[in-house]
């Protein structure tokens, strides 16, 4: 009968073993594998040397490597550092009517959330650094732009204005709020909120009149003007799906969708749709949905927009092409994509 010993809980978490007990033999060809292992990544011995030291061939030396990786023993970990893509910067300035483009390097092993967050670090420092003493940013909602917020730095000691672009969903679906940022920022940066108090989307159009009317809501609306810098996400439309940005699915009604669909939405910004070309699209839902005015975000000098992934594709392109976006802040490979759907090689 084989010998069983017991594995101390830590060595058992540390190495991913399913079972707490194993047999003393299985024992020792783990113990061999992590002290192959520790000369090799740790001493920095070479494979052929390490054979001669144990008396293995070094074929063998790399199998116990490999098995070493797979059970968990050595778990190697490197620090992705990333970094500005200048050659796809300049091409996407010189394709669009684009002030500046912040293209950051990814990694083919992260996923879109993570990738996300490696661009919004990027985005921070880009924003911070546009902040002044007094300044009037204008937030939107969503996940792009709150990684973004919870990445500021003060740059230097100064207050903010802090304007909600957009209205705010009901209690049937958590989106992350423009107000929940808006409140953020007035913290951390001592200024002045102004909150835009109404729901996103209202039907009946002489509610919808009589609540814009309310003085603190037209005061919002004063200082959307006033943006010194407008901070948005953009969101999808997918035509064959006919779904669109999870963020606004809550108000709209499948005649929306078809309506935004046989005019050939492609994304929108702050809840408002547009075409492939950027062309705001008059239908029913942007006539009725609560957000900064199309033409006020076409009119501020300093849009930036953070998007990543295939679905952001298409809307970049159409934010891109009519100048609705001033700064693009994205990944290299989400830009490639944009440059080949405009019908460009990239020059990487």
């Amino acid at each position: 009968m084989k010998k069983k010993i017991s594995v101390p809980p830590e060595i058992s978490r540390q190495f991913r073993f399913d079972n707490p007990v194993y047999e003393e033999e299985l024992m020792k060809k783990y113990a061999l594998m992590s002290q192959v292992a520790s000369m090799y990544y740790i001493e920095g011995i070479q494979q052929p040397e390490i054979a001669k030291k144990l008396f293995f061939s070094r074929s063998k030396v790399s199998r116990i490597l490999t098995a070493a990786k797979e059970l968990g023993i050595v778990n190697i970990q490197v620090q992705r550092i990333s970094e500005r893509v200048p050659s796809i910067e300049k091409q996407l300035k010189a394709l669009f009517p684009v002030k500046d483009a912040v293209i950051i390097t990814n990694f083919s092993e992260m996923n879109e959330a993570e990738t996300l967050e490696n661009v919004a670090h990027f985005g921070a420092l880009y924003i911070s650094n546009l902040l002044e003493a007094n300044s009037v940013l204008g937030i939107s909602n969503g996940n792009s732009v709150n990684n973004v917020v919870r990445r500021f730095q003060r740059m230097q000691a100064c207050s903010l204005q802090v304007v909600q672009l957009i209205g705010s969903g009901s209690n049937a679906y958590r989106a992350i709020e423009s107000r929940d940022m808006v409140n953020q920022l007035t913290t951390e940066y001592p200024g002045k909120a102004f909150f835009l108090n109404t729901p996103l989307y209202m039907d009946n159009s002489f509610s919808r009149e009589q609540l814009l009317m309310d003085p603190a809501i037209s005061e919002t609306f004063q200082m959307m003007k006033q943006c010194d810098v407008i901070l948005t996400g953009l969101g999808y439309f997918d035509k064959e799906q006919l779904t669109t940005a999870q963020i606004i699915k809550e108000y709209q009604t499948p005649e929306h969708v078809a309506e935004l669909s046989e005019k050939g939405a492609v994304g929108c910004i702050c809840a408002l749709y547009y075409d492939i070309h950027g062309n705001y699209i008059p239908c029913e839902w942007n006539s009725k949905c609560i957000a900064i005015p199309f033409s006020d975000i076409k009119a501020n000098n300093m849009t930036v927009a953070i998007a990543c992934g295939r679905r952001k594709v298409l809307p970049i392109l159409g934010g891109l092409r009519s100048g609705l976006i001033d700064v693009m802040i994205t990944d290299v490979d989400t830009a490639i994509q944009v440059i080949e759907a405009n019908g460009t090689s990239p020059s990487v």
